[in-house]
């Protein structure tokens, strides 16, 4: 028995010792490997931080690349800028001697201003329908002449609401009890509605001439603008258009001088060779323009600026694409 015990407690003793012994490796093993986890961090901490100011250098290092970039444009942009209008000052200048020596052998400027027998009638017809066109309204008197009418049917709208709410009101004191909460209720409403409806009565009142003002320039307005349409010389500015095409193709194809009113503009002498068709067409609008409006100014192309209405709205729309040119 005693034999037996004895046993045990060696059997106990060997089990304690090896639990001490595991709990002695677990908490050395542990202890590696929290030693490696903070060796870890610090390492991954430090290739972060490392990675983060190459990050930071080689943004730096973009951004000065792009400022240089930016930098270097903006200069052989404005070289470029500059090397193109000395081109073109010095075209011009090659052109204007080439013109003077003309002039000294006796070559004169074409006649743009010119309108030839055969076109007496078309360029009749012309200047009438540009008459009619010239009473048409502005587009914004127009649109602020059909925001009057609008408001003048809104108001006579809220007078009919405002009428009727009234009315029920009057319906209701007569059918309720005097003194009742519905009969009180009706007064109300209906004292409420005769104030708006006296206030808005007096607007309409007000405003009554104005919107019919505004009717009657709307309905002169629509006959002349189909007036303008009817008219034979409307459809005749393009027979007009494709004329001076011609004339300014020809006048460009025989080296011919054009008149100093047409040179001292963005036109210049001769077209530009990547923007032929666009020259074409400016200086066409700018020579139907003058023939148009009788211009005969021998510097301003376009003559003096008018006061308003149509004709302004074309002259700036001519001057437009003047400017455009020089894009």
């Amino acid at each position: 028995m005693s034999s037996s015990t004895e046993a045990q407690t060696d059997l106990a003793r060997v089990a304690e010792g090896l639990r001490t012994e595991i709990r002695r490796k677990i908490t050395t093993l542990r202890t590696q490997l929290d030693d490696e986890l903070r060796q870890l961090r610090r390492a991954a901490d430090e290739r972060a931080k490392e990675t983060g100011a190459r990050l930071d250098a080689a943004d730096e290092q973009l951004a000065r690349v792009a400022d240089a970039y930016a930098d270097l444009r903006k200069q052989t942009d404005g070289e470029l800028r500059g090397a193109r209008q000395s081109i073109a000052r010095l075209t011009g200048e090659i052109h204007l001697i080439e013109a003077r020596l003309r002039l000294e052998h006796g070559v004169l400027p074409i006649d743009l201003d010119g309108v030839p027998a055969e076109l007496g009638p078309l360029i009749t017809q012309v200047r009438a329908a540009e008459e009619i066109r010239a009473t048409i309204l502005d587009e914004d008197i127009r649109v602020g002449y059909a925001d009057r009418v609008d408001a003048y049917a809104d108001l006579e709208c809220s007078v009919a609401e405002t009428r009727t709410l009234a009315l029920h009101a009057s319906r209701a004191l007569a059918i309720e009890r005097a003194g009742g909460r519905a009969f009180r209720k009706a007064a109300g409403a209906y004292r409420r509605e005769r104030e708006r409806l006296r206030a808005q009565t007096e607007e309409l009142r007000a405003t009554k001439l104005g919107c019919e003002v505004a009717q009657a320039a709307l309905a002169d307005d629509a006959r002349r603008q189909e007036a303008y349409r009817a008219h034979r010389g409307a459809a005749a500015v393009d027979e007009l258009i494709a004329h001076l095409h011609e004339r300014i193709d020809a006048a460009v194809e025989t080296h011919a001088l054009f008149p100093a009113w047409f040179t001292i503009t963005e036109l210049g002498h001769r077209p530009p060779a990547g923007r032929a068709a666009q020259w074409r067409d400016v200086a066409t609008q700018v020579v139907l323009y003058r023939i148009t409006y009788q211009v005969t100014h021998g510097v301003l192309a376009l003559g003096p600026p008018p006061d308003g209405g149509q004709r302004a709205d074309r002259h700036a729309k001519v001057l437009a694409g003047l400017r455009r040119l020089e894009e």
